[in-house]
């Protein structure tokens, strides 16, 4: 069957020239995915993403004039609306927050699998928050300290749909299960992260664990245990 969805424009920034090309030939090459252009340096991938509006930029985590970090967080200044998946060297629960609250909306380890980097383009493309399933707990205790009260604030609904952005569930996917609009959705995740003071979905996950708002799976089990 072939694939309906629309068509993903990537940028690729990444300060080795090898893996940046074999990152565009492979991306290239898979159904659905468009590279619209290549950077190494942080200056060259802002001016870059200004100049062709990509939908996702997959962003090297260390690079000649900078962090892959800093370069998300100017990114995200300037164009919100692109999603910014981090491709690290250290898999960390320290480096992985600070790709997250420069705004990354997915994390992959750069020793990792080809096929899960282009699962979580697509995933934060559908709505998704994405980081290796190993490094949540880890995470959730690297981020900036909160106060206690944060999310008190939140509706039951706004609660809700929190726990379903925990559980993966993309935005269509939250559509069908709340039984309402996109615009629906979408607007209670954006007061989410308002109150959540999260400069993304999956942030907004990780404080809502360190909190207590939500559960891991793995908090779950053992607590039924």
């Amino acid at each position: 069957m072939p694939d309906r969805r629309r068509v993903i424009r990537l940028l690729v920034v990444d300060d080795h020239d090898l893996v940046a090309e074999s990152l565009q030939r492979a991306l290239a090459a898979k159904p659905g995915f468009f590279v619209v252009g290549g950077a190494g340096s942080a200056e060259s991938a802002l001016a870059e993403a200004r100049r062709l509006r990509p939908d996702v930029v997959l962003m090297g985590s260390r690079l000649p004039d900078g962090t892959g970090a800093a370069a998300t967080g100017r990114l995200k200044a300037e164009l919100p609306d692109t999603e910014v998946v981090m491709l690290g060297a250290d898999s960390s629960g320290a480096s992985v927050a600070e790709a997250l609250e420069a705004g990354c909306s997915g994390f992959v380890a750069k020793d990792g699998r080809f096929d899960d980097l282009v699962r979580t383009i697509r995933a934060v493309m559908d709505g998704e928050v994405r980081v290796p399933p190993s490094v949540v707990d880890d995470l959730a205790a690297h981020l900036r300290p909160r106060s206690s009260t944060l999310g008190a604030d939140l509706t039951p609904r706004e609660r809700e749909v929190l726990a379903l952005l925990a559980k993966g569930r993309s935005t269509n996917q939250m559509v069908d299960d709340l039984v309402v609009s996109v615009h629906t959705v979408r607007n209670h995740i954006r007061n989410i992260l308002t109150k959540l003071q999260a400069r993304s979905r999956l942030e907004a996950v990780a404080i809502a664990i360190r909190l207590g708002l939500v559960e891991t799976d793995e908090q779950v089990g053992a607590r039924r245990a």
